[in-house]
């Protein structure tokens, strides 16, 4: 081979090569994409945010209601319906919260005290309660109905205090709130609670508790003129919540 013709190789061979070069360094990825490729592809997480304990509504407002009367929810000899109805709904209970029950005793009046008979042998005794809230419902001489709703709550500057809200309600039941000064809202005396109740006959009258037991499990009660009307217990990961359950008719739960 002459000298021309191998320097001619000679340089082929070495632009061939730079090619090469520049090729593979510009597809080579640099060492910290794949890193982070990693961080982007992790999906955001949640903020964290502290849990905050149920509340029970307050049942709707009766624009038809009659004077409450005293007692509770009647045995199955006075109803059979709503005994009916208690036996199915604690069945249900039982199975999605993974509790054992006792008996629904069919002579006894069904409240909290016989309630909690049947739905405490996993739950153990009863170590204190609380009461969250009162609502009173009244009828104005003119036909008006309202509702006189306190609320309580811990407070840091004293073992607890009450917010209290006053409403009116139309013949559709739609509610409207009553305007009340700051002072009269926080803390209200019971005299003025009274006052409030002096504008009409009182007819209805809703409490909410929160019932604890020793096994650490609370139970969310609501009552109305005496008789359960809602409650809510979560036990073994799952909740079970029951409401209208002064009527047959109107007795509904769910489990979750």
């Amino acid at each position: 081979m002459s000298k021309k013709s191998a320097l001619i190789l000679s340089l082929v061979v070495a632009v061939l090569l730079i090619i090469s070069f520049c090729h593979f360094y510009q597809s080579a990825p640099p060492e910290d994409v794949g890193a982070e490729s990693e961080v982007i592809g992790v999906p955001a997480q949640p903020e964290q945010t502290a849990t905050v304990s149920p509340k029970a509504e307050p049942p709707p407002v009766d624009v038809s209601a009659a004077p409450s009367s005293a007692g509770f929810l009647p045995t199955e000899m006075e109803d059979p319906a709503k005994f009916a109805a208690y036996q199915q709904k604690l069945k249900e209970m039982a199975v999605c919260l993974n509790m054992q029950m006792n008996t629904l005793d069919p002579n006894v009046e069904i409240n909290f005290e016989t309630f909690n008979q049947v739905i405490n042998p996993d739950l153990g005794d009863v170590v204190t309660q609380s009461e969250e809230w009162v609502a009173t419902d009244l009828r104005t001489k003119s036909g008006e109905m309202r509702r006189i709703y306190i609320e309580n709550a811990p407070s840091i500057e004293m073992e607890s205090s009450r917010t209290l809200k006053y409403y009116s309600f139309d013949a559709g039941g739609a509610q409207k709130e009553i305007s009340l000064s700051k002072e009269q809202m926080a803390n209200p005396s019971d005299t003025l609670v009274a006052s409030l109740e002096a504008d009409g006959e009182v007819v209805g009258r809703s409490i909410s508790r929160k019932i604890f037991y020793s096994n650490g499990d609370d139970l969310l009660l609501v009552e109305k003129n005496g008789k359960i009307f809602s409650f809510e217990l979560a036990h073994d990961g799952a909740v079970f919540r029951c409401t209208g359950a002064d009527k047959a008719a109107t007795f509904q739960c769910q489990c979750k």
